[in-house]
C-alpha cells in the first residue's frame, strides 16, 4: 500500500466542490472567510461525532488511527498503515490517501482478505450527498490498493423504540452502497480532476449566487458572495423555491420590490412585496375581530422547548424523539392581569413526568391555550399522550384547548412591512412590538435552547447557573412577546 501523505482534497472539500467550485476554492485558499458556525450546526457536528463513537460498539476491539493526532495529520495516515500491516482486525477513523485525495473512514473490518467499510450518519434517512461521500472513500480505499469486499452507510432506524438498554443492532441500520460506489468511479475521477483544476487556478471562479448556495447544505461562504446584496433580496422571498427566487435575480429583480405584479406569488409574498412598495401596514380588521373575540379575555400564552437526543435517553422514546424540557406560560386574566409561570427540568434526569405534573397544573380551567406556531406544541403533547396514557385524558383537554397565535400572520390578516414576509416570531415581534427583541439574548432561537440544554448536565456549577440564567430569559420572552403581539392585535381593531 503506498505510504502518500500528500493531498489537496478531503471528503468535506470533495462534497463543497460538487456544490460549488467557489465554495470549494474558499475552503482551500481563503478558510478565514468562512462564515461563523451558528450554535445550532455545531450542535449537529457534536452530535455526529457522538453517534459516530457509539457506531463503533457494533465493532467492539478496535484501534483509533486518529488517537492523540489529527484526523488529517500525516501521523494519522502512518498510523492506520502501521495498524492494518500489524494486523488489526478493526481499525476507527482510519486515514488513508489515494490520488492526492484523503478520506477518514469511521469504521474498517477485516473481512477475510479483504475489507469492510462503514461510514456512519448521525441521521434517519440517506440524502444523495451521503452517498456521494461513501463513494469517493470507496475510490480511495479500492485505488490505494486496500481490498474492499464491501462498503456501507449506518444510519439511526426511525422505528427503534428504546427498552431497557440501548439495542445498537436494533438502533442502527446498515445499508450497502457497493453496488452505487462502483457505478460512480468513472464520475468520481472526473469529479477529482475538475477539482484539482479549481485549486490550482490563480482567481476565484466566477460563479453566480443562486439555489446551489442552498443545497445540499447552506453554504458557509454565503456572508461573502452574498455581502453585496442589499436588504430586501428576492432571496428573502417567503414561500418562494430557491430556484424561483434564483431566477428573479438573474432577471434583473434583485430586490421585492422590484418584482413585477405579473409574477405568481405565494399569499405572503405577495404580501411581503406591496408592503415593501407601499410601506403600509395590511390589516383586515373583520377577521382579526373575529379571531380575537373566539379567545375570550381569559387566555394563557404557552411556549414549550423541546430537545432531540439522536440517541434515546429514556425508556419508550425513538431516536430524533421530541422531548419537552422546559415551557414559558403567561396567564392574562380577564381584567388583564398577567400571571408568569415557568418549568425547566433539571438536566440528565428524564424530564416528562415532572413536566406534565407541572403543566397540568399550571394550565387547570377552560381557557384557551394560545401558542405562536402551535404545531411544536401539539406534537409534544400527543406524544406525552401516547407514552403517559395514565393522563392522556388531561393533555387531551389541553389539546382542545390549544389555539395558534400565528394564524392571523398566517393567512395574511395582518402584515407589517417590517416583517419581511417573514412570519416567525423572531421577526413579527420586533416589527410589530420594537422594544422587545432577541438581539440582546445568549439564546437566540429554540435550536440554540436545545443544544444549550443538552450541555447542561456536563457543565460545571457556574456555568450550569449561566446557561439556566439564558434559557429562562429566552423562554419567557417567547410569551411576554405572544401577549405584547395579541395586544397590538387587539389595538388594530379598535
Amino acid at each position: 500500500m503506498p505510504r502518500l501523505s500528500h493531498y489537496i482534497l478531503s471528503k468535506t472539500s470533495y462534497i463543497k466542490g460538487l456544490q460549488c467550485s467557489k465554495a470549494l476554492y474558499f475552503y482551500r485558499h481563503y478558510p478565514q472567510l468562512r462564515d461563523p458556525i451558528p450554535p445550532s450546526r455545531q450542535a449537529t457536528f457534536t452530535r455526529g461525532h457522538e453517534v459516530g463513537k457509539l457506531a463503533w460498539k457494533l465493532f467492539p476491539g478496535g484501534k483509533d488511527a486518529t488517537e492523540k493526532v489529527g484526523p488529517k495529520s500525516s501521523k494519522a495516515i502512518k498510523r492506520t498503515q502501521e495498524l492494518i500491516a500489524a494486523g488489526e482486525n478493526v481499525i476507527y477513523e482510519a486515514a488513508i490517501v489515494f490520488d492526492e485525495v484523503l478520506v477518514i473512514v469511521d469504521i474498517l473490518v477485516r473481512d477475510g482478505e479483504k475489507w469492510k467499510a462503514y461510514e456512519v450518519k448521525s441521521s434517519l434517512r440517506l440524502s444523495k450527498s451521503y452517498y456521494q461521500d461513501a463513494a469517493l472513500q470507496y475510490y480511495v480505499l479500492s485505488g490505494s490498493g486496500l481490498p474492499v469486499s464491501d462498503f456501507s452507510l449506518v444510519h439511526l432506524n426511525s422505528d427503534y423504540v428504546r427498552n431497557g438498554a440501548v439495542d445498537l443492532n436494533k438502533l442502527f441500520l446498515v445499508v450497502s452502497i457497493l453496488k452505487f460506489a462502483k457505478e460512480q468511479l468513472p464520475a468520481i475521477i472526473q469529479k477529482i480532476n475538475s477539482h484539482k483544476v479549481v485549486l490550482e487556478g490563480k482567481q476565484v471562479p466566477e460563479v453566480e449566487i443562486g439555489e446551489q448556495c442552498f443545497s445540499p447544505y447552506e453554504c458557509d461562504y454565503r456572508g461573502q458572495c452574498w455581502k453585496h446584496l442589499p436588504d430586501g433580496s428576492v432571496f428573502e422571498l417567503t414561500g418562494v423555491n430557491r430556484s424561483e427566487q434564483a431566477r428573479l435575480f438573474k432577471e434583473g429583480y434583485v430586490t421585492t420590490d422590484l418584482v413585477p405584479e405579473t409574477e405568481h406569488l405565494p399569499l405572503l409574498a405577495r404580501l411581503q412585496v406591496q408592503t415593501k412598495r407601499t410601506n403600509e401596514i395590511v390589516i383586515d380588521k373583520g377577521k382579526i375581530k373575529t379571531f380575537l373575540d373566539a379567545l375570550g379575555k381569559h387566555i394563557f400564552f404557552l411556549d414549550v422547548e423541546n430537545f432531540q437526543p439522536a440517541i434515546p435517553k429514556y425508556q419508550g422514546t425513538k431516536p430524533f424523539a421530541a422531548l419537552p424540557f422546559a415551557y414559558s406560560l403567561h396567564e392574562r386574566k380577564e381584567n388583564g392581569e398577567l400571571i408568569y409561570q415557568t418549568f425547566l427540568a433539571e438536566a440528565g434526569p428524564d424530564p416528562r413526568k415532572e413536566f406534565i405534573h407541572k403543566f397540568l397544573a399550571d394550565t387547570e380551567g377552560d381557557a384557551f391555550i394560545l401558542s405562536y406556531d402551535v404545531t411544536a406544541e401539539r406534537m409534544s403533547l400527543n406524544l406525552l399522550k401516547q407514552q403517559f396514557p395514565e393522563h392522556a385524558e388531561q393533555l387531551e383537554q389541553r389539546l382542545k384547548r390549544l389555539r395558534d397565535l400565528m394564524q392571523p400572520f398566517q393567512q395574511g390578516w395582518y402584515h407589517h412591512p417590517k416583517m419581511n414576509g417573514s412570519i416567525s416570531l423572531k421577526n413579527v415581534l420586533p416589527a410589530l412590538v420594537p422594544d422587545l427583541n432577541y438581539n440582546d439574548l445568549t439564546i437566540q432561537n429554540g435550536s440554540h435552547a436545545m443544544a444549550i440544554y443538552e450541555k447542561l448536565e456536563s457543565a460545571d456549577l457556574f456555568e450550569r447557573a449561566e446557561k439556566i440564567t439564558a434559557l429562562e430569559e429566552y423562554c419567557r420572552l417567547d410569551t411576554l412577546g405572544m401577549v405584547r403581539i395579541f395586544e397590538v392585535l387587539e389595538n388594530s381593531i379598535i
